[in-house]
Parts: C-alpha cells; structure tokens; sequence
C-alpha cells in the first residue's frame, strides 16, 4: 500500500513547562481531510459509536462552503487536532534548539485498505487501550444477528437456521449461539464498570462485523451493517481533530465548487489532453482551489486528553447539550483513562460524577431507564426522557437533596439525611464525610437503591409493552407516568415517608420492606396512573398542574380509599 508523506512549515511553542508542546502551521483544506480524522459520536445503523465529535451538521457546512467561497473571507480560528497515532508524526528543528522546523505527516492511501483490515486496526487500538477487551466479553448472541442481517442483506432469500431454510450446511451453525460461551461473555460484562461499558459495545459490534466479514468471504465493502469506511477512518488517522469539523468540511467542499465551474472544466480537459489521468487532474486543481486553513497540532497522543481537550473547548465556547455532554464524556473513555483527567474536568466546572452515574442508567441493562433517555444525538425518537431530568431524578438519590414535594416545603430527602444517615446500614466509613463519599460516588449504595425503586414503580403502575397508554413506561407523549412530574413527585413522597416513618434503612431488607408499606402493601392503586387525566390542553410543567398532581398523589397514597376525581387545576 502507497504511502503519503506531508510536510509543512511549522513552529513549536510549549505554553507551561509541564504541558505538551503545540505545533502551529497551515496546510490546505483538501490535505488535512486526508490524515485528521473525526470520530463522531453518532449512530452507525442502531448502535452508537464511541467518538466524541457531535455529528455534522449540514446546515453549517452549507453556510462555511457559501462563506469560503469568498476568496477575500478569512478565518483567523485555527483548527485543534491532537496525535492519533505519534509514530506518523515528526517535527524535525530547523537547527538544534530552534522553534520553528517542518512537520512531518505520514500517511497511508486509504482508499487501498479493505474494510476487514481496518476493523482489524482499530480493534487493536482499542485492545491496547484496555485491558479487559478481548473475546470473551464478546456478546455472542448479538455477532449471530450481525451475521444473519448482513446475508439477508445480501441474498434477501437467505434463511436463518431454524426459519424454513433446508440449506443447513456447515458454515451456517454460526447463527447457533453457543450457551457456554455466552455465559462466559455475560460474566465478563457484568465486571465491567460503567464508564467502560460502552467501549466493550462498540469493541463487540467491531468484532462481529469482522467475523461477518471472515465467514462470508469478504474481503472490502464499502459499507457492513451500518459501519462505513469513512466513519472507521475517524478513528485511524494520524491526527484526530478536536474542534474545526464544520469549517474544515465547509473549506473541502468549497474547493470542489472549482470542478464545477467553466474555468475547472477546461482545466481537466487540457490535462487529460495531454496525458493525464483525470482524476489526478482534479485532485490537483482542488489542491491549487483549495484554502490554507491554521492548524494547532496538540503533540499527546492520549484520547483522554482528546476528550478533555473537546469538552472544555465546546462547553466553554459553544455550550452543547448536557445529553450530548454526558453521553461523551461518560462513555468515550475506560476507566483508567477517565481517571486521569477527573480531576481537571471537574475544575473546568464539568459534573463528571453526574455524567457517569446518569450515562450508567442509559445503558445498564438492569436499569429501568435503558434506552429511554435522550443521547443528544440524532436518530433520537420522540418521547425520551430528557437527559436533565434523569439527572435531577438521580440528584435526589444520590445527593439526598431536592426531595421537597411540589406542594409543600419540606426537603424530605435533606430532612431524612440529616437525622437517619447516620444510622443507614447500606454505607461503609468511620466520618460523616466517609460515609458521604460512600454513598453518593457513581455506583454507591444509591444507584441500588434507585434502580429498585424505580423498577418497582415501573412495574407496579406502569406498562412497558404499550408505552402508547397513560400509564406507558417509555414514552412522555401521553403517560402520566413516565414523566419530569410524576417521577419526581413519587420520589419526594418516599423520602417523606421514611422520614416520617423514621427509617434509617439498615438494610436493603429495609428498603424492600418500606417500599412495600409505602404502597400500603398493595391497596396503592396499580391502575392510579392509567386514567384519563384530560391533559390535552395542559401543560404538564405549570407550577399549579405539578402542585395538585403532587397533592392528589400525597393524600391519596396515606389513605388510598378513593381514586382521586379529577386532576384538571
């Protein structure tokens, strides 16, 4: 395979003695589309990736493209990258000791490399930056229906084993899970901690999309279930780019515009005249239309350096959804890696602690919340709970404030913390600070209290086959249930209730126990929440509406006799 060497005019500066040092230079647009990369945080068919730029928006392509299109406009932002891979990259001094020097960038013609073998790469990289991939975390059962999805894509008469196909060769018994290794595969998920969850996902649907490859024969596609060569790519290059994607797009696109035009069609007609091959003709007039763009070149290779980098640039300049937010910088990085800017993400006034422990009840597939909460990406169906919700759901647990009932003005789970954790029996330490830390880090004590909490209120009032009724779990377009107020008013009434009941909650027996005698032990209504609230022309969010629900629900469940009437303010 050829390679491509670039090198440019460069200057070298170190901001602090402790800090990588920044190579600033500029190279046209169309040259650094071909060694920086873009690992998006997207949707690849049904499953998420594991990069950390927001997806391209086309509206601001269209807008930069109309904007470089004026050769006289300029752009002083230089684009932010950082090393992908350092041994690509050189910056050789112009003599010992000097600043300024040439960088080197090495790189390979992509277009040569078949998908296997870049689904091979990037599964290495991956594998060196985490321990624990190998595989037997591999989801055996989800490489079967990768398997059986691409050859129905490709032959549309192809049966599974199993489905009417009398074709049952050989090859075919890899549609047939293996129990036993699928147990395996299950074990190892489980030790996974949060963080890391979501890299053995995307490692498992990389290493499935290999096998699919090796079991069909296949070398090169453009395209397998989803994963396309340009979005694997992102990952590969030399330089990863850390905020400019839009300007550098619009920049390439802009360059060609020049194909298109009069003055552009003549060029090429001349070259291929004279011998040229055309395309190479066109790549040399996008060259000479394409725009020098500044670059900052980060010299540290460490994607957890990466994400902080992105993270701080975008929430401090350009703010982006907290979905968006904490999906990132929860789910793009191993543990070991997150812990090593922690600290720094924390002091840049990110809630890193809230991101994991929210991202964790995204995915976890014990939690009642799975799938069902917005990602901040596109692809995202109507009716997700709002990141900022579970969030502040999570808050009432996991920090024991917030717990004051809409309609009255008491803190219950402030009240509660106060006068009964120090007797709780479910936190570990000898300090009130101890303890504190305890209970409230990402997978304290808390989490296994309010994943139970809300499963047993999903599955007592709730209906999770039919979100489409009114007391649908997953959906907020008509549930009663699955909403900002009925969840919150729920919790705030349990914590009232333990308050009240002076429960220290020594043990998870404990809670079992209260939750039960906080649903009078089944003379709560199942069905309160599946009525007909007459909603249609209110807002669910009106201080009035939020204070009646909350008082409905707080009389009715201390003495659960009559449903209430009505719940129009």
């Amino acid at each position: 395979m050829s390679e491509v060497i670039r090198t440019y005019d460069a200057f070298r500066s170190w901001q602090t003695s402790e800090s990588k040092p920044l190579i600033l230079f500029s190279a046209p647009a169309v040259e650094i589309e071909q060694w920086a990369g873009v690992p998006q945080r997207r949707r690849l068919a049904e499953d998420e990736t594991s990069g950390f730029q927001r997806e391209e928006d086309r509206g601001r392509v269209r807008e930069l493209t109309e904007f470089f299109s004026n050769h006289q406009n300029v752009t002083q932002n230089p684009l932010l990258g950082a090393l992908q891979d350092d041994a690509l990259i050189e910056f050789r001094e112009l003599e010992p000791g000097s600043a300024f020097g040439q960088l080197k960038i090495s790189y390979e013609d992509y277009t040569e490399v078949p998908m296997i073998e870049l689904l091979r790469r990037l599964v290495s990289r991956l594998e060196a930056r985490v321990d624990i991939l190998s595989d037997s975390v591999v989801d055996e059962t989800r490489v079967a229906v990768l398997l059986e999805r691409e050859s129905q894509r490709l032959d549309p008469t192809f049966s599974p084993v199993g489905e009417g196909s009398d074709n049952q060769d050989d090859d075919a018994e890899i549609v047939t899970v293996d129990e036993s290794s699928s147990d395996d595969s299950d074990d190892a998920a489980t030790v996974m901690l949060a963080e890391e969850t979501h890299l053995v996902d995307f490692y498992t649907e990389l290493k499935g999309r290999i096998r699919v490859l090796e079991h069909l024969d296949i070398q090169d596609a453009d395209e397998v279930q989803g994963f396309t060569k340009e979005a694997l790519l992102g990952y590969l290059k030399p330089v990863v780019l850390v905020d400019g994607q839009h300007r550098l797009r619009g920049a390439v696109v802009s360059a060609t515009e020049a194909l298109k035009t009069d003055q552009g069609r003549n060029f090429i007609l001349s070259a291929v005249e004279s011998g040229q091959d055309p395309k190479k003709a066109e790549q040399r007039l996008m060259f000479e239309s394409s725009r020098k763009l500044p670059f900052s070149l980060l010299m540290d290779g460490s994607p957890s350096e990466h994400v902080f980098q992105f993270v701080v640039v975008n929430q401090k300049a350009i703010p982006m959804g907290k979905a968006l937010l904490g999906t990132i910088v929860s789910t793009s990085l191993s543990r070991g890696e997150l812990q090593s800017v922690a600290q720094r993400l924390r002091d840049a006034g990110i809630k890193l602690e809230d991101s994991q422990a929210v991202a964790y009840l995204t995915r976890a597939e014990e939690s009642p919340f799975r799938g069902l909460v917005q990602t901040g990406m596109d692809g995202d169906r109507t009716g997700l709970l709002q990141w900022s919700v579970l969030q502040g759901l999570v808050s009432i647990f996991r920090e024991l404030r917030g717990g004051r009932p809409y309609h009255g003005k008491v803190d219950y789970a402030r009240a509660w913390r106060a006068e009964y954790f120090p007797r709780c029996g479910l936190v570990t330490g000898d300090s009130d600070a101890e303890r504190d830390q305890d209970w409230s880090r990402p997978d304290g004590p808390w989490r296994d209290i309010f994943v139970y909490f809300y499963t047993r209120i999903r599955d007592y009032f709730g209906d999770s086959v039919d979100t489409d009724t009114f007391n649908g779990w997953g959906s907020t377009a008509k549930s009663n249930l699955f909403n900002k107020i009925s969840l919150t008013i729920l919790a705030c009434d349990y914590f009232d209730y333990i308050y009240t009941a002076g429960e220290a909650l020594e043990s998870l027996g404990d809670f079992s126990r209260t939750l039960d005698e906080w649903l009078k032990n089944g003379r709560v209504s199942r069905s309160y929440f599946n009525r007909d609230w007459q909603l249609a022309r209110v807002k669910k969010d009106q201080k009035v509406v939020k204070e009646l629900w909350s008082q409905n629900w707080h009389e009715y469940r201390k003495v659960p006799m009559t449903l209430p009437k009505t719940f129009k303010p």
